[in-house]
């Protein structure tokens, strides 16, 4: 049986007969690109994000050497006036990379080695079509020319060699040049009716140009027309948490976050795993990129080891320029480059324009990579935020605001002092600690008769002795008016099935003194 040219349905037809949401919709794009301009096709997305069961799809739809008519009829697809029209009716050759680095036990020789075991079948197939056998492209292209006959190339983690062996250089050339001869030119255009490659990070660039600039790139940064069809929108997560008894609410909590076109999408492996162990936990894991991460948080560029504290407690950060980024962890050289890097990665999400940690799945692993950089700054933030979150507990205003006034100091290196929005970043990291105390933080939350600056729900396992926050933040005012307009707006009545105390915190900062002030007082509720 062939394993990369004209490949049976079985890889897609085992995801059809376990669990599967319906992305099928995909190849209703794809079909319109056939043999046009925007044939090219670049998709990436963060791991676990369905891009190799969608691969498995197009493989199964596409090929000759199948039957998937069964397969596809109950699909979304087969609505379309193209489905049958394409349906098993082209020449498909599948590549996924990791695994062919595997199967030749590592990356010596694997250009070589990918020629030689498609050609091996091409021979098969097209016996006699063609002489060549040491240039993929160029046996395509004497096949085409005695036949006729045309190929789809799809290739799976077509980045494995940049993510996993970024420090050859000649490699990465050489895999570069194997890539261009395939996919780029007059005589490309003549073979390949569809080009689809798919993986974590975008294509890489040579000073200012891309490799295959004639690719059409669709990322996490520039998703449409495909949005929907790489994770579980929010829709199927509502639809799958009603089928097997999950609270939807939770799994949001955990899974959500990352906002693609304005929809919501979730880490399909993820929730796969809830279903099954029926434990929000955090499944997404530590991934090869995980040690990389680490290395990078480390390398602290421009102060970004600031900014990931403040995204660990629900902060979002400004991400100016997304294209200096170019593939590689060794290619960085900005914050910026290091954010997009993590936003590639899944490690950060980005919308309208600021990057953020998407959900507490994700939380928890980041915390961990922080924490493995041996931070002690890190450390001791939370230890000292654990002692004003106490005396919050225990009514302490006056300490409360020295804190406050001292963390202002230390992070207006990375914000502009004197701004509002300075200093809500500055509360949260004063507060730090609520998250590591089951708390979840809501930032401008709809209540009463407007929206409260900063409020920390406990969450459902936490102890329930422990109060609810409620914090408003004021400038050059005074912290009995944040205090009053918490009581004159009714913020607490997005806290009404909250049943344990609550705790009101004013907060204002006087930009003409500098000075900080801070009034807080508890509200008991009946149980």
């Amino acid at each position: 049986m062939a394993e990369y040219l004209n490949c049976g349905n079985e890889s897609f037809l085992n995801e059809v007969d376990s669990y599967y949401v319906d992305k099928s919709e995909t190849l209703a794009i794809l079909n319109n690109s056939l043999n046009r301009r925007d044939r090219y096709i670049c998709l990436t997305r963060p791991r676990r994000f369905g891009k190799s069961v969608n691969a498995a799809m197009i493989n199964a739809y596409y090929s000759k050497g199948c039957d998937s008519n069964e397969l596809f009829s109950t699909l979304k697809i087969s609505n379309e006036p193209s489905f049958e029209r394409e349906l098993n009716k082209h020449n498909v050759i599948s590549l996924d990379i990791v695994k062919m680095i595997g199967a030749n036990n590592g990356v010596e020789g694997i250009i070589e080695y990918i020629t030689s075991q498609v050609i091996a079948e091409l021979e098969e197939a097209f016996s006699g079509s063609f002489t060549t056998k040491n240039n993929l492209f160029k046996a395509l292209s004497e096949i085409n020319s005695k036949t006729g006959e045309k190929f789809i190339v799809i290739i799976d983690e077509w980045d494995g060699i940049f993510r996993d062996h970024s420090h050859d250089e000649k490699l990465e050339i050489a895999y570069v040049d194997f890539l261009r001869t395939m996919f780029k030119g007059t005589d490309s255009d003549r073979v390949i009716e569809l080009a689809y490659i798919t993986g974590i990070l975008p294509i890489k660039r040579y000073n200012t140009q891309s490799a295959l600039n004639n690719f059409r790139e669709y990322t996490v940064l520039n998703p449409t027309p495909f949005s929907a069809f790489y994770g579980f929108t929010e829709d199927e997560v509502k639809v799958i948490c009603k089928e097997h008894d999950l609270d939807f609410n939770e799994t949001k909590r955990w899974y959500d976050g990352y906002v693609l076109d304005d929809l919501h999408m979730y880490n399909p492996n993820s929730i796969m795993n809830l279903i099954v162990s029926r434990r929000f936990q955090s499944y997404w894991g530590n991934t090869a990129s995980f040690e990389n991460v680490s290395d990078l948080i480390s390398m602290n560029f421009e102060g970004l080891k600031d900014d990931i504290f403040m995204m660990l407690d629900g902060s979002k950060i400004p991400l100016r320029d997304t294209l200096g980024f170019n593939v590689s962890l060794s290619s960085i050289k900005t914050k910026d480059d290091a954010m997009t890097y993590l936003t590639h990665l899944g490690y950060l999400a980005y919308t309208d324009g600021r990057v953020y940690v998407p959900n507490e799945e994700v939380r928890i692993i980041l915390k961990k990579a922080v924490e493995d950089c041996h931070f002690d700054e890190y450390i001791k933030l939370i230890k000292d935020s654990q002692e004003i979150l106490e005396k919050t507990y225990e009514g302490d205003g006056a300490y409360v605001a020295e804190c406050i006034r001292k963390y202002h100091s230390k992070y207006s290196s990375v914000i502009k002092y004197n701004s509002e929005e300075t200093l809500s970043y500055v509360v949260q990291n004063a507060y730090l600690a609520c998250i590591e105390n089951y708390y979840k933080p809501v930032r401008e939350m709809q209540s009463g008769e407007g929206f409260a600056d900063i409020v920390y729900i406990p969450k459902r396992e936490a102890d329930r002795n422990i109060p609810a926050l409620v914090i408003e933040l004021k400038w050059n005012k005074d912290a009995q008016t944040a205090l009053d307009q918490i009581k004159e707006k009714h913020y607490t009545e997005s806290l009404e099935d909250y049943c344990g105390n609550i705790i009101l915190v004013g907060i204002n900062y006087d930009k003409a003194t500098k000075e900080h002030s801070c009034l807080i007082e508890q509200m008991k509720k009946s149980s």
